[in-house]
């Protein structure tokens, strides 16, 4: 049992259910996710990130790709 930063609980199982819901629509649509997309997300989850946090290395990534 994994507690989230508002005092809620969360089961490993129900993480895995909530990613693999989110997996399957992605995949419908010719986009399932990567292994590390899937980290992101339970890291999200848990409160070890945020998707904020992690669009920005998002940005940051590509920024320094592509520059702007």
């Amino acid at each position: 049992m994994i507690f989230l930063d508002n005092n809620k609980k969360i089961s490993e199982s129900e993480i895995k259910k909530k990613i693999k819901k989110v997996d399957g629509a992605m995949a419908q649509e010719g986009m399932p996710l990567t292994a590390e997309i899937k980290k992101k997300l339970y890291n999200c989850i848990v409160g070890k990130s945020t998707t904020e946090i992690e669009r920005e290395k998002i940005l940051e990534k590509y920024r320094k790709i592509y520059g702007q």
